[in-house]
């Protein structure tokens, strides 16, 4: 009996030898194939380091509605109307003009708050140049507002590197 018993164990010994590298070949193909799949789907452990893409979108979305409030139309008034004497001919007529200037975002309003009154100057140059007969009519009115749009921007250009004002509005305009 123990003749048959001997050769049973080195039998034994292979096939668990056998069946041991056989469990490590797997491991090792398994986990192989893991990582290769993990690698190109972006799983654990190789996820990318930066924003998931909700993230990338919940900011996108922030981006976007900052970027409309901050394009919205503001306002700027002046405390006082301007008030002029304009000539025709021999004549002197008085000019009374309220102006608020149309700005875009809130560093555009900045600036141009910050420079009130150098725009008040501006405003009071292109202004006193002007003559009676051609601010009767609604096109020596647009004019002027050209013209001091042109004015302003080609100032502020100069003073903030930037144009500032889009558009010069009269919130009054009276001749006498």
């Amino acid at each position: 009996m123990s003749d048959s018993a001997a050769p049973a164990a080195p039998k034994k010994r292979k096939l668990l030898k056998w069946l041991l590298i056989i469990i490590f070949a797997l491991l090792i193909i398994g986990g192989g194939s893991y990582m290769g799949l993990a690698y190109l789907n972006n799983l654990p452990p190789f996820e990318p380091a930066g924003p998931t893409p909700e993230e990338i979108a919940a900011q996108r979305v922030a981006e976007e509605q900052s970027l409309k409030q901050d394009l919205s139309e503001r306002f700027i008034t002046f405390d006082q109307a301007f008030t002029f004497n304009i000539q025709d001919g021999a004549r002197m007529h008085m000019m009374q003009l309220e102006v608020a200037l149309m700005v875009i975002g809130p560093e555009n309003e900045a600036l141009a708050k910050q420079h009130r009154s150098l725009i008040q100057a501006v405003i009071s140059e292109v202004t006193s140049r002007q003559n009676y007969s051609s601010l009767v009519n609604q096109t020596g009115r647009q004019r002027l507002k050209r013209l001091l749009l042109e004015a302003i921007r080609s100032k502020m250009s100069g003073v903030a590197q930037s144009p500032v004002v889009e558009q010069v509005l009269f919130t009054n305009f009276v001749m006498q």
